[in-house]
């Protein structure tokens, strides 16, 4: 697999699992006995990773004293968004110059089994997302829509009804370096135009449109995203089989 960075989210809040994160990150919520953030250090090691950026910001020190400047073979930065009450945006545009090479963003609140992450780095796409058309649709979902092989748009409300498919993201995309610089260029735009309190998928909605990015279903696959607290108990119960992957 060619050298590729990985750039983790995880400056957020967690507003929609209060009072759970009151005083702890939702990254740093623990599913089985370990942290989500625990889970993707162990993910992005096994799977061959060398680098990995972390946005932080809420509850930061907490968060760095968790994952450390190392793990395994890997070498651990941390990026600070001191602005994490407002939108992801600012997230990913404070890692802006990390969007020189190869690289996977990957929103920090998934659980995950390798073996989904895998289908990502090793997909012939050089710039892919992962997608599960065996979603349920409930409106909070963000959802992508392909046609012809390439993602057309990405929004919770897709406007189109006439996508070959429609699934929802798990929230990783792979950027190849080629093309990496195209999505800091969109980020430039909606800084400069003072559109700052956005999820961070809308300057990938308006990637889309001019640079062509593939997808990999992960139908059939255990994950969540945690949001809410019912997402915690199902995480539970779903752990087993992500761990019995795992081991395979």
């Amino acid at each position: 697999m060619k050298t590729m960075k990985a750039i983790i989210l995880a400056a957020g809040i967690g507003k929609r699992l209060r009072p759970l994160t009151d005083n702890n990150h939702k990254c740093l919520i623990e599913i089985g006995g370990r942290t989500l953030i625990e889970r993707y250090l162990s993910a992005l090691s096994d799977l061959g990773l060398k680098e990995i950026v972390i946005v932080v910001g809420y509850l930061k020190e907490k968060i760095i004293e968790k994952a450390g400047n190392g793990f395994k073979d890997v070498n651990i930065r941390y990026i600070i968004n001191e602005e994490y009450e407002r939108g992801s945006i600012l997230s990913l545009w404070h890692a802006r110059n990390e969007l020189n090479d190869d690289v996977i963003i990957l929103d920090a609140d998934v659980l995950f089994p390798h073996k989904l992450l895998r289908r990502l780095l090793r997909s012939n796409r050089p710039n892919s997302f992962l997608i599960d058309v065996d979603f349920r649709d409930t409106g909070e979902e963000m959802k992508l829509g392909a046609s012809e092989g390439r993602i057309m748009e990405i929004s919770r409300h897709l406007s189109d009804n006439l996508y070959d498919e429609v699934g929802e993201g798990v929230g990783f995309l792979k950027l190849s370096g080629r093309d990496a610089p195209l999505l800091k260029s969109d980020l430039e735009y909606f800084i400069r135009q003072g559109i700052v309190d956005v999820d961070y998928e809308d300057v990938l909605n308006n990637l889309v449109k001019c640079c062509d990015i593939g997808y990999e279903k992960v139908g059939g696959l255990p994950w969540i995203e945690i949001d809410f607290k019912e997402d915690i108990e199902r995480a539970e119960k779903i752990l087993p089989q992500i761990l019995k992957l795992d081991k395979l």
